[in-house]
């Protein structure tokens, strides 16, 4: 958009209405002129989005504009329910953290109306401890984290999220989907306990 005046591109927007298709009042920063531009938008397209419920996903679709940029930890709206992107998959077949809605294929994104469930691995060297735990979908997991669940202690030595594996630094719960450990030898000072976070009772199992 430039000045009909000056031709400059640099301006400030002093008032914008619409929504299809948008008036901008501008104003030049070179010479100051005040004028008006419309600009009319792309209709929106359908895209595909998966939503993580728990262990259960649904697909669905959500109408976005094609010049709309998206990225991993958007929050979307469909109707009355919010969802947060966790990954895009574009339309030659990659994975990307930001791209326009233009070239997506894909949306996949987590529930925010529920709480992450999140599992737990705890290894007895080969034998394998599993639960489940309801987490607040910002709390965060640290690699190094000491833990309790019911008498039993034990390190965070890796997570998997929805995308990788970690082996250091953290993750929130939201994009968590397990927790690996190994007991501790010797009683520890715990950071947190999430004995009251389990959802289902401990079994034994070679995940």
């Amino acid at each position: 958009m430039k000045c009909p005046v000056c031709n400059s591109e640099s301006f400030e927007i002093l008032k914008s209405k619409g929504k299809h298709s948008k008036e901008f009042l501008l104003q030049c920063n070179e010479c100051g002129n005040v004028y008006r531009e419309t600009v009319t938008r792309e209709k929106p397209v359908d895209i595909r989005i998966v939503i993580s419920e728990f262990e259960s996903s649904h697909k669905e679709y959500i109408k976005l504009y094609p010049d709309e940029v998206l990225q991993v930890d958007d929050i979307l709206e469909i109707e009355d329910r919010k969802v947060a992107i966790t990954s895009i998959e574009t339309k030659r077949g990659g994975r990307i953290y930001r791209s326009p809605v233009s070239d997506i294929n894909t949306i996949w994104a987590s529930s925010l109306d529920i709480p992450a469930r999140v599992g737990i691995s705890v290894d007895f060297g080969g034998r394998i401890l599993s639960k489940k735990v309801d987490m607040d979908r910002d709390f965060e997991f640290h690699i190094g984290d000491v833990v309790k669940v019911g008498n039993l202690l034990f390190r965070i030595n890796s997570l998997k999220t929805l995308e990788r594996k970690l082996r250091k630094g953290f993750a929130k719960a939201g994009v968590t989907k397990r927790v690996y450990g190994r007991p501790l030898e010797r009683e520890e000072r715990y950071g947190y306990d999430l004995t009251p976070n389990i959802v289902e009772k401990l079994d034994e199992s070679t995940e």
